[in-house]
């Protein structure tokens, strides 16, 4: 049983807890160091609300929006102390993949493949 007014048991337990936070870094610095980590943990930042304020004006879903963010504010310091090089690396790869599937689903670009599909359908261009 622990005592928290005995040094000894309070080093003991502050010895773990450095333990456990070095083991979390570890994680987090390896994940970080592959592309499928970095997407990864971007998919996870986004979904807390990490990019962007959740803000919605409806006070029980925007509470429940602030607890994700917190939890993601959390990793987020972790990453941005232990590895900043590679929080920058994962941005510039997301940025990558958001350019790439916006040219994709862009309605300009589908407008004008419909538009090309009509054009061969009367015979060819006029």
């Amino acid at each position: 049983m622990r005592n928290a007014s005995q040094r000894k048991d309070i080093r003991k337990y502050e010895k773990i807890d450095a333990e456990q936070a070095q083991k979390r870094i570890n994680f987090i610095v390896a994940a970080m160091s592959t592309e499928a980590g970095r997407a990864w943990f971007h998919n996870l930042l986004a979904r807390c609300h990490i990019f962007a304020d959740p803000f919605t004006g409806e006070a029980l879903f925007e509470a429940y929006s602030k607890g994700e963010r917190n939890i993601g504010l959390s990793i987020y310091l972790d990453i941005v102390t232990h590895c900043p090089d590679y929080f920058v690396t994962m941005l510039k790869e997301a940025t990558i993949l958001e350019q790439v599937y916006d040219r994709r689903t862009d309605p300009i670009d589908a407008a004008l493949d419909e538009y090309a599909g009509e054009s061969d359908a009367d015979g060819g261009d006029s």
